[in-house]
């Protein structure tokens, strides 16, 4: 792209995301796109807290929620990649506890496929006993599948963190946080992503402000027993290794994973083009329901979100998205990729993706 096209679409999304603050679809935001290999766009706005008392800059942090599954599943791809584990290995082969109560032909595809059927929350008594890493992958080893593994697809929600981590942990003898820094954060250069926030970083946080029109929490709550604002605001989970669900990041960093994983990405790439090929690939599980439109078809192929299907079946754009709206992806026509942070959890926020639109149109123009 020009430049001059690059410095309108920057300014063009500034006023879109300074507006949306002034009218209050957003407190405090950052949208941020690689072009190319380089950083194009890096737009701030808004307030990092509700009480409007401090600006977001670009080295604020947000909580993104799942929009980490993307980064985690880079990480957890280098190791197959490696040999450490095949896709059609028996999860029990590395997990021996596992393989129980209709699990045992599970295999680590289903895992990054979301069709393992461990898709229902695992219990806890208490929001910081989700941080106890070993009571909660007991847990979730001991669980009943929900269906036959490899015969549908359902979302793994928070269960993520375990199923990917206690394998990646397994067969590496490293905590899941040491392998997302050692196979992605330190060779991508990705300084302002967290999976446990240290202790110096945490003024930069942005705490999780649940929009008014999200739904009251039930009485009986069919997955969380609190508001995943509460939870994601408690420091335990800030400062622990949850890559299902507690990714803090800022844009910039998001963007840059994908940037990284590109064609156009001219330093050392993590994963063989071969590799992300397959994590692009779309399938469909046995009894999953038929897209009613194949273009914007959106599931998971290998761990990512994948959509906009080439005549391969082989995903355009693949990343992941986050509770109350945080977005992290790369679209393989226009060698682009974006990320997107913001401190108010809601849905429905159209002028979000209108944004991730006009840069696409602006990408096709040139």
């Amino acid at each position: 792209m020009l430049k001059e096209d690059i410095m309108a679409l920057q300014a063009s999304i500034q006023d879109r995301l300074d507006a949306a603050v002034a009218v209050g679809d957003e407190i405090g935001c950052q949208f941020a796109v690689y072009i190319d290999g380089e950083l194009a766009v890096n737009v701030c706005a808004g307030w990092l807290d509700a009480e409007r008392t401090r600006l977001v800059d670009e080295q604020s942090l947000f909580p993104v929620f799942s929009t980490g599954k993307g980064i985690a599943t880079t990480a957890f791809l280098c190791l197959v990649e490696r040999g450490l584990m095949t896709l059609d290995q028996k999860v029990g082969e590395i997990w021996p506890e596992f393989a129980c109560n209709g699990k045992e032909e599970t295999t680590v595809r289903h895992i990054l496929q979301h069709r393992s059927g461990v898709s229902i929350r695992t219990p806890y008594d208490f929001i910081e006993q989700i941080a106890d890493w070993d009571v909660m992958s007991r847990r979730v080893a001991a669980v009943k599948p929900v269906f036959p593994p490899g015969s549908t697809t359902r979302y793994q929600t928070i269960n993520y963190t375990w199923l990917l981590g206690e394998l990646a942990q397994r067969v590496t003898g490293k905590p899941f946080q040491q392998v997302i820094e050692d196979e992605v954060l330190k060779p991508m250069g990705l300084q302002n992503l967290f999976f446990g926030v240290p202790d110096q970083a945490l003024d930069r946080v942005a705490p999780a402000i649940r929009g008014a029109e999200q739904p009251a929490i039930p009485e009986n709550p069919p997955c969380w027993d609190y508001s995943l604002e509460e939870i994601m605001n408690n420091r335990v989970i800030q400062q622990a290794c949850l890559p299902g669900f507690n990714c803090i990041t800022n844009a910039i960093d998001l963007a840059k994973h994908y940037a990284a994983l590109l064609d156009s990405w001219k330093r050392m790439h993590v994963l063989k083009p071969e590799t992300l090929r397959a994590a692009r690939t779309m399938s469909l599980a046995p009894n999953d329901p038929k897209p009613t439109s194949p273009a914007a078809w959106s599931t998971h192929g290998l761990g990512y979100l994948v959509a906009d299907p080439d005549e391969q079946n082989i995903a355009r754009q693949f990343g992941h998205s986050g509770y109350g709206g945080s977005n992290g992806a790369a679209w393989t026509p226009g060698q682009l990729s974006f990320g997107f942070t913001m401190n108010l959890m809601r849905g429905g926020a159209t002028h979000r993706q209108e944004i991730i639109d006009m840069v696409k149109h602006q990408c096709r123009k040139n």
